[in-house]
């Protein structure tokens, strides 16, 4: 009897990636908010950066006394930026944690994966990160039961046309990892690019494991484009940067999808190869009073640097507290905080000024739904500093 006692209670220990990693949620006394991040695999650091920020949140809520005096907790899981492991997440927070949302899942890839498991569990989801226009595309993966803060590719190109078009660009060539996140971003931004007159003169794409970018450097250099719009993570571009360095590269870089913070790709690249890049950015950490709530914005940076947590993963912990705000301030509105139907009537009401993405209230946009229209910034680095080039304030 022994025996078989020990083998039941080690069950737990085989769960594998998509395994928990924070304690079981939903009891009598507090509101369970699920969250699926990559923790693992090759992006782990940004996934890590949005849990610190969800749980700076998190402890900044239940300070204040919770949701209508009911603490909240967040049941954190592990998608690995897998698409595949994402689904094993979302039916593992919809089924065994009986979350009534969840926040997540980081990469497009994965939140596409995401959405039909917690659509017909009629779960709703707040999507922190995620850019791809198929995610709320209303014709696509878009509907009632998902809700995104952060821009897509196409809203990000098209807020920064009259700065991108100041800037001239005759000749344009895309860099991009081979997902929706990637894809995406080198569709509309060549899109937007043409029609303000640019020639894409074309693109390569690269694995999200990709370490070496000689010969995507190579050939973008041989198209003779004085552009490249590149989209991926910090840790790739700092190496994407630094290959162009090495190979002479004179073009003008920008770095799209506000995921690649310069500060990270300043420490990750050097210098050298840092310097001048273009990189879009949401949270205006470079001057936060210029944020619709600069006074939360002020206070997350505050608790961030006190935890010592890493400065250029900032951008990417801000979304992950955003995210939670936003969740908990529809909590309050709703009939029942803890009835997914409840607060996806709330989150469709929601209207808050954000630390991160202005002011935050789900809308309409093109043929988006339930999309919050954030203001974009275009930001260069320049003698180790971040410089503010311009920005693309909504509605564009």
């Amino acid at each position: 009897m022994r025996h078989r006692r020990i083998a039941i209670l080690a069950i737990p220990l085989l769960l594998g990636p998509a395994a928990c990693v924070s304690e079981p949620a939903e009891s009598a006394d507090v509101l369970t908010i699920g969250v699926a991040q990559p923790l693992s695999g090759p992006v782990a650091s940004a996934g890590q950066a949005v849990r610190h920020g969800a749980e700076i949140a998190a402890a900044e809520i239940n300070a204040a006394g919770g949701v209508n005096g009911t603490k909240i907790k967040l049941q954190i899981e592990d998608g690995a930026n897998d698409p595949a492991t994402c689904v094993n997440v979302a039916q593992s927070l919809v089924n065994r944690s009986q979350v009534p949302v969840v926040m997540g899942g980081w990469g497009s890839s994965c939140t596409l994966a995401m959405q039909p498991v917690l659509e017909r569990a009629q779960v709703p989801l707040l999507v922190e990160t995620s850019s791809s226009d198929k995610v709320t595309d209303k014709g696509d993966s878009g509907g009632d039961w998902t809700f995104r803060i952060s821009p897509t590719s196409s809203m990000e190109a098209a807020a920064l046309r009259p700065v991108l078009k100041d800037m001239n660009i005759k000749r344009a060539f895309t860099l991009s990892v081979n997902n929706d996140f990637g894809l995406g971003a080198a569709q509309h931004y060549g899109e937007d690019l043409t029609d303000l007159g640019a020639k894409v003169v074309g693109g390569a794409k690269f694995d999200q494991t990709e370490q070496s970018f000689a010969g995507v450097v190579t050939q973008a250099i041989a198209s003779g484009a004085d552009t490249w719009i590149v989209t991926s993570d910090a840790a790739q571009i700092a190496l994407l940067l630094k290959e162009a360095k090495g190979q002479g590269a004179k073009a003008r870089i920008i770095t799209t999808g506000g995921s690649n913070s310069p500060t990270q790709v300043l420490q990750l690249a050097g210098k050298a190869a840092a310097e001048g890049s273009f990189a879009t950015m949401f949270f205006p950490v470079f001057d936060p009073s210029k944020a619709a709530a600069p006074d939360q914005a002020k206070k997350f940076i505050k608790s961030w640097r006190e935890k010592r947590y890493d400065e250029g993963e900032i951008t990417e912990g801000v979304r992950g507290y955003q995210g939670i705000k936003v969740i908990a301030e529809a909590m309050r509105s709703a009939e029942d905080p803890k009835d997914p139907k409840a607060i996806r009537d709330a989150l469709a009401k929601v209207n808050v000024p954000g630390a991160i993405y202005g002011d935050i209230s789900f809308q309409n946009w093109n043929n988006l739904v339930n999309q919050a229209i954030p203001p974009v910034y275009l930001v260069r680095t320049n003698k180790s500093e971040i410089e503010l080039v311009g920005t693309g304030n909504p509605p564009y």
